[in-house]
């Protein structure tokens, strides 16, 4: 006879026949399937032994993971109600593909450590995939989002989820992870609940063999995915702390102290590719009687405008900073001095041409190159480029000039 108890079914001997079989050795001789219906096939050793179990939501025991989203195995997790703002946060902190830190890594050293656990991961669930900010004892940094268990512990956002036997769990008995590597029995995870209440991934644990979490390792990895998203915020803050201190606030252009840091990277990049490099320096004529005839804010819009010209005139061809006051830079990798000395001039023209609301505005532009087989430094290029700016203004200003020696 075969009783059916929740979405386990257990094969009993009829009377006078001896005691039952152990439970345990007859469930490793099933078979989990779902049919295209949702239903659970179990089959054993011979077609009268199995059956199918008419429940389309099975009903744990008290071996079983807690309640979740039933979903057909090889499916998937169903998405969020709110998965739009949920993947909105999780872009919000840029931290996708980073390369690993320290801070992570303790996190699941400390989750494996607490949990006794082979494998820890902090899994952050993208639109496709889940990616691994930090992982112990597995290889591979993502994996395809509907295989991933991850995906359905974020659907209940205020508990640990938790899957006790993989193998007896029809949302992912079927799965590879569980049938191949890294052979998946045990998993717990923690979502990671930013302040906007938005689940982003989890903390997680993963065993090789079926077991549960002790009531205090629940809490301990709690705890631990909280500190995940204190450090995310952490490092979001710090992040906009960090360009906040690199831009210009009045034109929103990189200030000097960034255009220092780029310019030696794009000098380094110069002598490592043997490609030449470019630097534009730009002076707005005559600005101080601009300052001078109108006021301040009128100057201040005036360096506005000039920056967005700037900046529109460059593209990603390269970098535009505010050097000083009324000076602009621009660092132009990769670019020879012909088409740097054109580029400089459209600029110029550009500026000349522009719709100015208060007084008409011109610019004196410097230009310096170094060849691809050139020795020097950065500091020297900027000083090149501010002689030629130099050169431009003596000749009467709103003129482009290369430079072409120091005298």
């Amino acid at each position: 006879m075969l009783y059916s108890e929740g979405h386990l079914l257990l094969l009993a001997a009829p009377p006078g026949r001896g005691e039952c079989p152990d439970v345990g050795r007859l469930l490793s001789k099933l078979v989990r399937c779902t049919s295209t219906q949702g239903r659970t096939l179990l089959r054993g050793t011979s077609k009268k032994e199995s059956t199918l179990n008419q429940s389309a939501n099975p009903v744990p025991d008290e071996d079983t993971a807690p309640d979740a989203p039933t979903v057909s195995v090889g499916a998937g997790a169903a998405k969020p109600f709110n998965e739009e703002q949920r993947l909105a946060a999780l872009h919000r902190y840029q931290v996708l593909d980073t390369t690993a830190e320290q801070a992570y890594d303790d996190v699941t050293t400390l989750a494996s450590a607490v949990c006794k656990t082979p494998i820890a991961l902090i899994s952050l669930i993208d639109q496709d995939r889940q990616w691994f900010k930090s992982r112990v004892g597995l290889g591979v940094s993502e994996t395809p989002r509907e295989l991933a268990f991850c995906a359905h512990a974020i659907l209940q956002p205020d508990e640990v989820f938790e899957v006790r036997d993989a193998q007896l769990d029809p949302r992912f008995a079927g799965s590879p992870l569980v049938t191949g590597e890294p052979g998946i029995r045990f998993y717990a995870g923690a979502p990671l609940v930013t302040a906007d209440g938005l689940p982003i991934g989890t903390v997680c644990v993963i065993d090789r063999e079926p077991r549960a979490l002790a009531a205090s390792e629940r809490k301990a990895l709690q705890s631990l995915a909280r500190q995940v998203v204190a450090q995310l915020e952490l490092r979001h803050a710090m992040a906009g702390l960090e360009l906040e201190s690199m831009t210009d606030p009045l034109t929103s252009l990189w200030n000097r102290r960034s255009l220092d840091r780029r310019l030696h990277a794009a000098w380094n990049l110069h002598v490592r590719e043997a490609a030449p490099l470019s630097l534009l320096m730009i002076d707005l004529d005559h600005f101080k009687r601009i300052n001078d005839a109108h006021g301040h804010p009128t100057g201040d819009r005036v360096l506005v405008q000039a920056a967005a010209i700037i900046r529109d005139q460059i593209g990603h061809d390269g970098l535009a900073a505010r050097f000083g006051g009324e000076e602009f830079c621009v660092v132009l990798p990769g670019m020879d001095a012909g088409t740097a000395q054109q580029r400089a001039e459209q600029l110029r023209r550009a500026l000349e041409d522009a719709s100015w609301p208060d007084v008409k505005v011109t610019a004196s532009v410097g230009v310096a190159t170094a060849a691809a087989d050139e020795d020097g430094s950065p500091n020297v290029m900027l000083t090149r480029a501010d002689r030629a700016l130099y050169v431009a203004k003596r000749d009467g200003r709103n003129r482009v000039r290369h430079f072409e020696g120091w005298s």
